[in-house]
């Protein structure tokens, strides 16, 4: 072999270039520890109705601390974004069941980033390769996207037209008189409604007090049942019985009929039924008088004893005779 010999500047040079290189590595390892490239990681899965802007290197945070991030995404058949993301296994004690994914932009323009919610502490820890439950969120950006903006504009469009046609039917000023004139009968419409209320509380105490609704419907159930234990007993002891109720209604109403065509002549004479009364009375005092006075003649005073004799002895007879 052929010896190499160094000069005095071509070691001092080496040394140097060989300080930087280790100086470098260790550095570089020193940067991994720091930022956790070597530390264990759990793996976990979500998925996302619309995944915009997550793709392969997003970042994942818990409370606002980078934890981990993003290293699959990919298109399921349902159109669900199925991503699966890691976390530093130092932050697993605080990922719960309960726990939710969100994405979420830290600035208004910045980068999408996966954020995982803390769960409870009553919830079990999360396991290798769970599914957590995605919460769906809206930001500006999310908006203001092509993607979206179309659906969003093609939206309020409708909802203009709509507006336009409301505007329109309350141009016309009878249809703005009826709508005035509906709310002006809105307020005696809710004070009827209040007094309705109030009187229907008052109702509901007087059915409630002493009990005397369940009294009512207890008499009306033991009411009930005895005309149910003597019904069949009417129907087969009086068989017409039915018939002879139509009859009686039928005739009711007949009665009801003549008393509605005498109501007005009973009224026409009903202020002068007390003076008839009271000089038909006088009428019979009189001819009590006449009558009286007529017995006491000489011509009828023996043949109003021999009657009374008569009458006295019919009595006394038996009926039989």
């Amino acid at each position: 072999m052929i010896a190499i010999n160094f000069n005095k500047f071509e070691r001092v040079s080496g040394l140097f270039v060989m300080f930087f290189v280790v100086s470098g590595v260790i550095g570089a390892v020193f940067v991994a520890i720091k930022r956790d490239w070597f530390a264990p990681r759990i793996q976990l899965v979500t998925d996302f109705e619309n995944a915009e802007g997550v793709h392969s290197g997003t970042e994942v945070r818990i409370a606002g601390l980078r934890a981990g991030s993003v290293d699959q995404v990919d298109l399921l058949e349902n159109n669900k974004i199925r991503v699966n993301f890691e976390v530093l296994e130092k932050f697993k004690i605080k990922i719960r069941e309960d726990s939710k994914t969100q994405l979420i932009r830290p600035f208004v323009i910045g980068e999408r980033v996966l954020e995982i919610t803390v769960g409870s502490n009553t919830s079990p820890e999360i396991k290798e390769r769970a599914m957590l439950q995605a919460h769906e969120t809206l930001d500006i950006m999310s908006v203001l996207s092509g993607r979206n903006l179309g659906d969003y504009l093609g939206t309020m469009n409708g909802l203009i037209t709509n507006m336009k046609v409301l505007i329109d039917a309350f141009t016309s000023t009878q249809r703005t008189e009826n709508f005035v004139k509906t709310i002006d009968q809105i307020e005696p419409l809710v004070r009827n409604l209040n007094v309705m209320s109030e009187e229907v509380i008052k109702l509901s105490r007087q059915a409630t007090r002493k009990d005397n609704l369940g009294t009512v419907l207890g008499n009306l159930s033991v009411t009930t049942n005895h005309l149910n234990q003597v019904m069949p007993m009417i129907m087969e002891k009086a068989p017409e019985l039915s018939k002879d109720m139509t009859k009686i209604v039928q005739n009711l109403a007949v009665l009801t009929e003549n008393f509605k065509l005498l109501t007005p002549t009973i009224i026409e004479m009903a202020p002068n039924l007390p003076k008839t009364s009271r000089r038909a009375i006088e009428a019979l005092d009189e001819t009590v008088v006449l009558l009286k006075a007529l017995q006491k003649s000489m011509f009828l005073r023996g043949n109003v004893q021999d009657v009374r004799e008569e009458e006295t002895k019919r009595r006394r007879e038996p009926a039989g005779d």
